[in-house]
């Protein structure tokens, strides 16, 4: 389970609660709070090590990263607080919705929008927003931010695929450790088979991210919209990380 998640970590940005917390949920029949809280912890080794192999590559922009991982640092704890109260059928719909938009917006970037991408300030405030939302993400769902992070660091940012997935990985290590501190504070992290995962998630991502690094990039961007288009529709078709709790409807 580490493995897979660290694989698509390393190549996608799409690792983390993104893989991982469906395979508790269904392989292992946890329950979503400990899924969420165990996929994030386990997440911040394997994300770590995928930033410092895109950084040794030079496709990690660190001004970029910090603008972001600051309002996610404040936001993740809050939002995993707020959600511990929240029926998140409606919430797991939206996110799906969001998934595939973003597959389409990758995509089609070059069609859509050419070279254009924001700048100066109006860049600045986009990148706040971004770790706003990176924190929402995460917080809520245990996600921890990929699927987000990239396509609007390729959009709004006018990143190249291996540098927004670069930056996905280094912005996400904030939100990652609050998130991880809320959910241990909550009881939801399984310590006893973090050792496993986060072995895993290691190795994953060391061979999904050289991999990432060689391969062209339109050819990863176009593999990285298909596999988040396809994890969008099953989380509209109710099958995504975020079930919904026992005894509750959708």
């Amino acid at each position: 389970m580490g493995l897979l998640a660290g694989l698509g970590g390393g190549l996608l940005s799409l690792g983390g609660g993104t893989v991982s917390i469906p395979l508790m949920l269904h392989w292992l029949g946890w329950d979503e709070f400990q899924a969420r809280g165990t996929a994030l912890a386990a997440a911040l080794a394997p994300a770590a090590v995928g930033a410092f192999l895109y950084h040794r590559a030079g496709q990690v922009a660190w001004d970029a990263v910090l603008l972001i991982a600051l309002p996610a640092l404040v936001v993740t704890p809050l939002a995993a607080a707020w959600t511990e109260r929240l029926r998140r059928g409606r919430l797991r719909r939206i996110f799906g919705a969001v998934l595939v938009s973003g597959a389409v917006l990758v995509l089609l970037r070059d069609e859509l929008l050419g070279a254009w991408a924001f700048a100066g300030t109006a860049r600045v405030a986009y990148l706040l927003a971004v770790g706003v939302v990176e924190g929402l993400v995460a917080g809520s769902v245990g996600v921890s931010g990929g699927p987000i992070l990239a396509p609007l660091l390729v959009m709004g940012a006018g990143m190249p695929q291996q540098l927004a997935q670069g930056c996905s990985l280094a912005a996400r290590l904030p939100a990652v450790v609050a998130g991880t501190v809320e959910n241990v504070h909550c009881r939801h992290v399984r310590f006893g088979d973090l050792p496993m995962l986060l072995a895993g998630g290691v190795l994953g991502t060391w061979a999904g991210a050289h991999l990432a690094l060689g391969l062209p990039e339109h050819g990863l961007r176009s593999a990285f919209a298909v596999v988040l288009a396809f994890l969008g529709l099953r989380y509209l078709a109710g099958r995504g990380p975020v079930d919904r709790r026992r005894g509750e409807s959708p």
